[in-house]
């Protein structure tokens, strides 16, 4: 992590290599005695070896790295047999929507549509200086956006796509930055909505939006540190959806009767990953939670279906205290292993809170997907290579970066297919977000890292409970023989507790679940990766049945992935918890993790039976 410090500390540092570099060369050129003119010229010479080293180092693009790219080859997936991101079939307009009265020329004077302001004084305080660059405050809120919308009426209504964007400073624009995913969408037949939050967005002096009304909460709260800045973003996504459900209604409407309000997806990145998920809990209250002030929120009550995060945040707003939790939504989280605003797929968070109702008719997944070579920038155009602050973004090693077009597809793909899924039950797209590799034929050639879970699954084990003599599903019994390391360990990237497992020292490991109660179904899956201390890539794993007969599958784990995203830092590595799913050929009655090197050990998480 970069600190405010360090871009001073190099600039310190110039100074005084220039410092010594001019000083020397004046005094070695006004000195009288030869042997100080020969020590102050050898000073000029170490001045401007520093000069040139940091100004090298300041304005160069780093290096590039050796990355080894590893696709497992075992069971290998049905391939996908097209690319989701394709165009479709429809015809799209755009135009741009907003107050009338906003400074910027898309939202003033050019806007198609002039939407209502609303107040969010009770929440929040814009900067002093976006008040006035945008001519606005927070008790007239403007609802700007960006429309990308199919133009064939006679095959609408169409389903819903509001994509939000992060923080950036203020003075660039953020929502038109995902232009790319609009014409995708709308030309497969999506209305799609880019909204604009820019005012909410740091000022270029460093200034935040403040907590306007919710200060006084602090008086019963000592400790208060949520940030309203993210219910304001929520709250405008879901005052947005009001909009459009107005416009559906309204018979001079360009777009009445053309919104499908039933079949809404959420898009959001940085910030705006996790004000999808806020708006998500919010659109259901009547009430925000934890202000004593009762702010009363709108009916709003909409079908969103589906939460789409680009490098989300996580922990932003924690409601009583707690983290955000979320249920019945197909959730999906993609993140960069280059990302150097957010280090670690945060977003996996939001993914672990998410919980399915048993028995459900309707069907869910959470899953999520890690980049290599991608950053948090690239996702939006306009954000691009650098993804700090000036001065900050010198010290950023941007030459492993995939090129901004190989970014954007992946996430082009992975969007496609989870609206088509979710919004128009195209189910044929769920296999990529089961196993990457389906649309590796697709994708660009780097290192991808998949998690994958849904409604159906029965869990066998997820390695919450402080007991690990018992797993998840009532009547299991576990069994460890031979093991040096077994038990449930904090892995912070995946916000989750994972087992570890190491055999001890010449001997073979085994750790076994059997249930008491025998189950049907079609597939077992669990997710497995290696600490970048484990330096065997293989196990073997049985799976036994009712019947007494068991199969047996050897498991390749990919090693921890390594990254350098700092010109000067050491070498950090990612540990890659990978999902991985195998047949059941009969009823299921447990299974067994056989290990037979002490140099091996492995994380272990979420084993389940798939319906």
């Amino acid at each position: 992590m970069i600190t405010d410090s360090e871009p001073a500390g190099l600039g310190l540092a110039l100074a005084l290599s220039h410092v010594i570099f001019i000083g020397g060369i004046a005094a070695a050129i006004f000195c009288n005695s030869k042997r100080l003119k020969i020590l102050f010229a050898a000073l000029a010479i170490i001045g401007c070896g520093g000069d040139s080293r940091i100004l090298w180092y300041y304005l160069n693009d780093g290096y590039v790295t050796k990355i080894d790219i590893i696709i497992p080859t075992e069971r290998f997936p049905h391939n996908l047999t097209h690319d989701p991101s394709l165009h479709g079939n429809y015809s799209y307009g755009f135009l741009t929507y907003g107050s009338g009265i906003d400074n910027r020329i898309d939202y003033g004077l050019k806007a198609s549509i002039i939407t209502p302001t609303i107040d969010l004084s009770s929440i929040i305080t814009l900067s002093t200086f976006n008040k006035q660059n945008f001519n606005f405050n927070q008790f007239v809120l403007p609802l700007n956006g960006r429309i990308w919308y199919p133009t064939n009426t006679s095959s609408g209504p169409y389903p819903i796509v509001l994509m939000v964007h992060g923080n950036h400073v203020s003075t660039e624009p953020s929502e038109n930055g995902y232009e790319y995913l609009g014409t995708m969408l709308a030309g497969q037949g999506f209305f799609t909505v880019s909204v604009d939050q820019t005012f909410l967005n740091v000022d270029p002096f460093g200034s935040s939006t403040g907590y306007g009304q919710m200060s006084k909460i602090k008086k019963y709260d000592v400790s208060f540190s949520r940030r309203p800045e993210f219910i304001a973003r929520a709250l405008i996504l879901l005052e947005t959806l009001k909009q459009l459900r107005l416009w559906n209604t309204q018979e001079k409407n360009q777009f009445h009767n053309q919104l499908d309000l039933s079949n809404v997806g959420l898009v959001g990145h940085s910030r705006g990953g996790e004000a999808i998920v806020i708006a998500y809990m919010l659109n259901k209250l009547k009430f925000l939670p934890d202000y004593p002030g009762s702010i009363s929120l709108s009916n709003y009550n909409f079908e969103i279906k589906a939460l789409f995060s680009i490098s989300g945040t996580n922990d932003g707003y924690t409601p009583l205290g707690y983290k955000l939790k979320s249920h019945d939504v197909t959730m999906f989280g993609i993140h960069g292993i280059y990302d150097a605003d957010l280090l670690s797929l945060s977003f996996q968070g939001k993914l672990r809170s998410l919980r399915f109702t048993s028995n459900s008719s309707n069907y869910n997944f959470k899953a999520s997907l890690y980049v290599n070579q991608a950053n948090h920038g690239q996702f939006n155009t306009n954000w691009g290579r650098y993804d700090l602050s000036p001065g900050k973004n010198q010290f950023i090693n941007v030459r492993p970066l995939m090129k901004i077009e190989e970014q954007q597809h992946i996430c082009k793909m992975y969007m496609a297919a989870l609206m088509n899924i979710v919004l128009k039950n195209q189910t044929q797209y769920r296999i990529l977000f089961e196993d990457y590799r389906s649309g590796l034929r697709y994708l660009p050639h780097t290192n991808y890292i998949s998690t994958f879970q849904d409604s159906k699954e029965i869990i066998i084990a997820d390695f919450e409970n402080y007991d690990v003599t018992i797993g998840t599903i009532a009547g299991s019994k576990i069994k460890a023989t031979n093991l040096l390391l077994w038990g449930s360990v904090y892995v912070e990237v995946y916000r989750s507790a994972m087992f570890i497992l190491q055999p001890m020292k010449d001997l073979i490991g085994k750790y076994a679940i059997n249930l008491q109660n025998p189950v049907n179904g079609s597939s077992v899956r669990f997710m497995i990766g290696r600490t970048p201390e484990g330096l065997v890539d293989n196990l073997t794993v049985l799976l036994w049945y009712e019947n007494e007969t068991f199969d047996s599958h050897a498991v390749h784990v990919l090693p921890a992935l390594s990254k350098n995203i700092y010109k000067l830092s050491a070498t950090e590595y990612v540990t890659a918890v990978q999902t991985v799913s195998f047949p059941l050929t009969s009823v299921f009655a447990g299974l067994e993790f056989v290990i037979n090197d002490t140099n091996a050990q492995f994380l272990i998480d979420n084993i389940v039976i798939a319906q």
